[in-house]
């Protein structure tokens, strides 16, 4: 019924576009984006259909949130959101905020891998057995795959608040396209680790997790502080469009800055708070399987007997996460510390140039003063 709505919308964009123009262009729905979503959901429910489930049971929830991501993309691109990205900067970081955290988690969480491979490929795809490798292997692949995921969306994310660049989107419609597909690829990638529901050696380990999720709000955070204590205008091509909707193009550069700065921060959050209840789900199955162990069972010596051997095992992860808690709150104390002397410095060089500026304008008026009461 999705699919055959979003494909109604596409049929209705088209007519209009090839109707006489009275229609305004920025108001109407892009028929190419609705029907690629048609498409997709489509292609999902295909999936759905035939049973194609991934490591968990194929449930509404996840029908639900492969839906409302889907949803919250055609929010972001479409009108009145998508035309408003093109005239203000602060629009803009809202299409980027869906499009980069809020989309892709609903699509990652509800794992519509196996379901879109059996709508694509008319099959349910078989249960490969994987194969075996060493596990300290698989876990230094996984660390060097979270680096470079937080790594490539951090890069991503800062080279198009780039000024020349984020101009470039504002007139230029194959840039505007370039990123927008950038920003949602490369999200779906990032966020597609943090919500793995395979532990290790399958999936990234949940303190490396915590820490792609730490270093990238701080990056956000640093970006947004930036963009808020900032005095001067960087984005001149939302300059001129902002002015008539009655915004000064500073100020919507500091809201922009604001969105970039808060509700980010607080959607990484959300996203730490899930990933450690997600690790204390993972400890209880662990502690479960421990629970029903026997004496024949080899396995059950890796578990500590002892309270001097618990503490022996735990003493690393709780080290390294400890080490990253404190580089955490540090780096955002210094964050705010940064931005409040780079405010005052800005402050002190507007005093130190308007001073000059009042001077030169009072002088006139004082000696003409000083004339008349001569």
């Amino acid at each position: 019924m999705i699919a055959a709505f979003f494909g109604l919308m596409a049929r209705l964009g088209w007519l209009q576009l090839a109707s006489d123009g009275f229609v305004r262009r920025d108001l109407i729905f892009d028929p190419v984006i609705m029907a690629a979503a048609a498409l997709a959901c489509l292609i999902y429910a295909l999936g759905a259909m035939r049973g194609a489930t991934s490591t968990l049971p194929l449930r509404r929830w996840r029908l639900a949130a492969f839906a409302t991501g889907i949803g919250m993309v055609l929010l972001a691109l479409e009108p009145p959101l998508g035309a408003l990205a093109r005239q203000l900067f602060l629009a803009r970081q809202l299409q980027d905020l869906l499009l980069g955290i809020v989309a892709p988690i609903l699509i990652v969480i509800s794992m519509p891998g196996a379901a879109l491979i059996s709508g694509l490929f008319g099959e349910k795809p078989s249960n490969v057995p994987s194969c075996q490798t060493d596990d300290t292997e698989l876990r230094a692949d996984s660390i060097w795959r979270c680096a470079g995921a937080t790594a490539l969306s951090i890069v991503v994310f800062s080279i198009w608040l780039y000024p020349p660049l984020q101009n470039a989107a504002v007139t230029s419609p194959f840039a505007e396209t370039t990123l927008s597909v950038t920003t949602f690829g490369v999200a779906l990638l990032f966020w597609s680790f943090i919500f793995d529901f395979r532990p290790l050696p399958a999936g990234a380990g949940y303190g490396s997790r915590l820490m792609m999720l730490w270093i990238t709000s701080l990056s956000h955070i640093g970006i947004g502080a930036y963009l808020v204590v900032k005095t001067e205008i960087l984005y001149s091509a939302y300059g001129p469009i902002a002015r008539h909707v009655d915004i000064s193009p500073l100020t919507d550069e500091t809201v922009g800055g604001f969105i970039i700065w808060v509700p980010s921060a607080l959607l990484c959050l959300a996203a730490v708070i899930m990933v450690i209840h997600l690790w204390g789900l993972h400890e209880n199955r662990i502690w479960a399987k421990y629970s029903n162990w026997s004496s024949s069972n080899s396995a059950a010596l890796l578990f500590p007997t002892t309270g001097e051997q618990l503490i022996a095992l735990a003493r690393p992860k709780n080290r390294a996460q400890a080490i990253a808690v404190v580089t955490f709150v540090v780096a955002v104390f210094g964050f705010t510390i940064i931005s409040g002397i780079l405010n005052h410095i800005n402050n002190e060089r507007r005093a130190d140039t308007r001073g000059p500026l009042v001077a030169q304008h009072l002088l006139p008026h004082s000696v003409t003063a000083h004339h008349l009461t001569e």
